[in-house]
């Protein structure tokens, strides 16, 4: 049954959907005030995932990250109403490929923000797990805002069972032997998507991205590092080393 047009929790009206992933769909809404929300529902199934995004993603106070206002309910569905997140999702907003070669700054500026969104995230000690083009929402600029948080949780969090984490084409080698991860595991994430950026395209699962001959080479290479323990681990370092070695202002 169609939901565009119900009324859910405090007058926030659903118009259209935004977008549908393996948990949940989202639809763009407006409030009782007229400002633009977004709104997830999952299928009763999922109700755990929208409990960890809840928790983990009320309270965030940074202008790169979606807050989760309140929860409420569609049809018997849990769902949550969420800030809205202006842009595309990161490869349709960078049709143009390689994103390093034909909109070098705003790519870079997507970067920059996704470092910051996740130094912001990782300082609250919780990691996001599933770094991933459809969970970065970048405008026409470059600005970007992190999105889903159903299946981060705290850095270091152990399962009675290991359990592989995220999206395959970006998983930390760490993932995909279904390890505890942390703030290094993230950056991994990131830095496929900085080789995406500098190639145009992604390598084999499990491969880390070779240089490119362009200035970002070091930190590709510190980000894809395959042993976690020598891998960059601080999102702020790392946004730093963008900026430093790409000679964007700080």
């Amino acid at each position: 049954m169609p939901l565009a047009g119900q009324v859910v929790g405090e007058g926030v009206r659903l118009v259209r959907p935004l977008g549908r992933g393996s948990h949940s769909v989202v639809y763009f809404a407006v409030d009782a005030e007229g400002q633009p929300r977004a709104v997830k529902i999952f299928e009763p199934h999922f109700a755990a995932h929208a409990g960890r995004e809840l928790a983990h993603g009320a309270g965030l106070d940074h202008p790169r990250l979606v807050r989760v206002l309140a929860p409420v309910t569609v049809e018997g569905r849990p769902g949550l109403l969420l800030t809205y997140a202006r842009g595309q999702v990161l490869f349709t907003r960078y049709a143009h490929r390689p994103a390093l070669t034909h909109d070098r700054r705003a790519y870079l500026l997507t970067l920059a923000h996704l470092l910051g969104a996740l130094g912001h995230l990782h300082g609250r000690g919780v990691v996001h797990r599933d770094v991933k083009p459809e969970n970065i929402i970048a405008e026409p600029g470059g600005s970007a805002t992190l999105v889903d948080f159903d299946l981060s949780g705290p850095a270091g969090e152990t399962f009675s069972a290991p359990t592989r984490m995220g999206t395959a084409a970006f998983q930390s080698p760490e993932s995909r032997r279904g390890e505890p991860l942390g703030p290094e595991s993230d950056l991994y994430g990131v830095g496929v998507l900085l080789g995406w950026g500098l190639h145009g395209a992604l390598g084999p699962q499990g491969v880390p991205p070779p240089p490119a001959a362009d200035p970002l080479d070091p930190l590709l290479a510190a980000l894809t590092d395959p042993d976690r323990s020598r891998r960059l681990a601080d999102a702020a370092e790392a946004r730093e080393w963008l900026l430093r070695l790409s000679g964007l202002p700080y």
